[in-house]
């Protein structure tokens, strides 16, 4: 698989993360931002040259950045990747780390991914705040929806803190196929399943918990499916939301019987709790 790389330099680092965002809703699935730049990825075959220059055009009337892109061939991303890959603690509780680094046996949950092109490393704040999330909620005998798996890291958490089974979904060939290595990767033998395709795949599935770090758009365009495919009680823990976001998110859980029952923030993200009532 080939991917399209746009480089981006932006005028402070809330204009990063505000481009972070839009891009999602465009097709581009894997990010990596440091301070004021961002490298963005789109696959070849989804990416529209004329579109995306005509949008970023429109884009740059509002924020201040200039951008590069190159065509990524998939050896050097991993090798780009594994290089500049470092481990990440969450709430000293959880250490997500590459197979290359050392592990700690202090911490409560440890976490191997292979580092390659998925979103969902937990450097990035959307990933982190559902982390951090998930470690302060009851996961024994759940029955789990992991929506947009990335690299299967929130799945694979799932599972250590006990969920029954988890069904893993991501339209994302790269992402499907990270996830699986995790899994494996992690000595988990039984207990989630893997799904390449779209969220309407929970059709007519019953679960516990829907874990959506996806982003605004997906998350409103489901919400309906979300509610009719929850228990009576159920959670549906979304991320990947921009704070000033959130409020369509809410507007629109407003129209099923969901009551938003917690929030944490991290710089200009957010992640909500919101149960059935």
């Amino acid at each position: 698989m080939e991917y399209i790389q746009y480089q981006f330099n932006t005028s402070d680092e809330q204009t990063a993360e505000i481009l972070m965002a839009l891009l999602s809703e465009r097709g581009f699935d894997t990010f990596e931002q440091n301070d004021n730049s961002l490298a963005a990825y789109i696959e070849q075959a989804k990416h529209i040259p004329k579109e995306t220059e005509q949008f970023l055009a429109e884009l740059q009337q509002q924020f201040v950045f200039t951008f590069t892109h190159q065509k990524f061939e998939d050896k050097n991303w991993n090798t780009e990747w594994e290089k500049n890959f470092q481990p990440v603690l969450v709430a000293e509780k959880c250490l997500i780390r590459a197979p290359f680094h050392p592990a700690n046996p202090e911490i409560l949950f440890d976490l191997l991914i292979e580092p390659r092109m998925s979103f969902g490393t937990g450097h990035h704040e959307s990933t982190y705040l559902l982390l951090e999330e998930m470690l302060n909620l009851d996961f024994d005998n759940k029955i789990v929806c992991d929506a947009g798996c990335g690299t299967g890291i929130l799945s694979i958490l799932a599972i250590k803190k006990h969920a029954a089974s988890v069904l893993a979904i991501d339209n994302n060939e790269w992402a499907y196929n990270n996830t699986i290595d995790n899994i494996e990767l992690n000595g988990i033998l039984s207990g989630i399943t893997t799904e390449l395709g779209e969220i309407a795949l929970i059709a007519n599935k019953k679960f516990d918990i829907i874990l959506a770090n996806i982003n605004k758009p997906i998350i409103i365009e489901n919400m309906a499916l979300f509610f009719t495919c929850l228990n009576p009680g159920g959670l549906l823990i979304t991320s990947g939301i921009l704070i000033p976001d959130m409020d369509d998110v809410i507007e629109e859980t407003n129209h099923f019987s969901f009551n938003l029952i917690s929030t944490r923030t991290k710089n200009d993200w957010i992640c909500g709790v919101f149960q059935i009532g």
